[in-house]
């Protein structure tokens, strides 16, 4: 085998391992701002490895009876104050439910966010 096919697919197996593996293990620096989550997150080709991943939380999330949820076919992050937890990836959260009051409401974000080559995805 050729020495640049045995690095492609090695890149490519890299890719593969930080992309299926959540992102609070190859991001850092994790921010929280109106719906905007942030994070330095670990790219595969860009020195110095580490870059700003910003990503709108109301594409990803939703908020179904008073309960923040990930990956609804139909996000809709509305009606909900939210905040980081000590950790960084625990989103915090009260929303409200279908009798207007307010639910409180946490979610892992590790379940709901993916590192994509230093590119935060739903």
């Amino acid at each position: 085998m050729h020495a640049s096919t045995v690095l492609a697919i090695l890149t490519a197996s890299a890719v593969q391992l930080v992309a299926a593996s959540g992102f609070a293990s190859t991001c850092s620096d994790m921010t929280y701002s109106g719906t905007t989550f942030n994070a330095k997150c670990k790219n595969n080709f860009v020195d110095p490895y580490f870059e700003d991943a910003p990503i709108d939380l109301s594409k990803c999330l939703a908020n179904i009876g008073g309960k923040v949820v990930c990956r609804p076919k139909s996000p809709s992050f509305k009606f909900c104050d939210c905040g980081l937890g000590s950790d960084k990836k625990i989103l915090n959260c009260r929303c409200t439910d279908s009798t207007g009051a307010k639910q409180p409401s946490s979610l892992n974000l590790d379940t709901c966010l993916t590192n994509n080559d230093g590119n935060l995805s739903c």
